[in-house]
């Protein structure tokens, strides 16, 4: 995947305007219970927390160690004097490319890709902004996709390019595109009409 550059990874905040849920404020939520159930229910909240905060911020890569030494709010409270551990944090991570929602960009697991939509989600919100704004049957780039002024308002705009080739590829299998490779910064996608 590291054959498509991606617009600059952001610096983790470390503390925003982020609506955080009341269990964010409980010590226990901190440390992982032992109880295989409560573990389990313990590491979706945790997955949804981080989903709903990466999305707020449109972070799509997180580096960990420095989520860690930053001491960014979304893993350290200051409220509480809480924080998680690196081996938590790696166990909630296993858990988010578990269920799909992201994968691991090293064999460290320090580096994640984060999707709070998956490929195929965003390739049908692509797909249906193409369809309504009359550009079947015409090319695009990969640029005008991630930075062009018809996406600025738009949820996928500047959409990290590894997640964005995943939605291209799955709309290519699915008949709805086709990517020519040019040059490494001029990826060309030709959308199809489904009529």
């Amino acid at each position: 995947m590291s054959e498509h550059s991606s617009p600059s990874v952001k610096s983790p905040p470390i503390t925003s305007a982020f609506p955080f849920p009341s269990y964010y404020n409980r010590e226990p939520f901190f440390t992982l219970q032992p109880i295989l159930n409560t573990q389990k229910k313990q590491l979706q909240m945790w997955q949804e927390l981080i989903l709903s905060y990466t999305r707020y911020h449109k972070i799509y890569e997180l580096d960990i160690n420095e989520y860690i030494k930053r001491g960014s709010e979304l893993f350290n409270n200051e409220k509480i004097k809480r924080k998680l551990s690196q081996e938590t944090i790696v166990a909630i991570f296993n858990e988010i490319v578990d269920s799909g929602y992201g994968e691991w960009l090293d064999k460290d697991k320090s580096r994640a890709l984060v999707w709070w939509r998956k490929p195929d989600e965003w390739a049908s919100i692509i797909y249906q902004w193409v369809v309504d704004s009359g550009q079947t049957d015409s090319i695009l780039t990969v640029w005008e996709i991630q930075k062009g002024d018809d996406t600025k308002n738009l949820e996928f705009h500047e959409i990290n390019t590894n997640i964005l080739m995943k939605a291209l590829k799955s709309l290519e299998k699915q008949g709805k595109a086709q990517i020519f490779s040019g040059s490494e910064n001029n990826l060309g996608v030709k959308f199809f009409s489904t009529h």
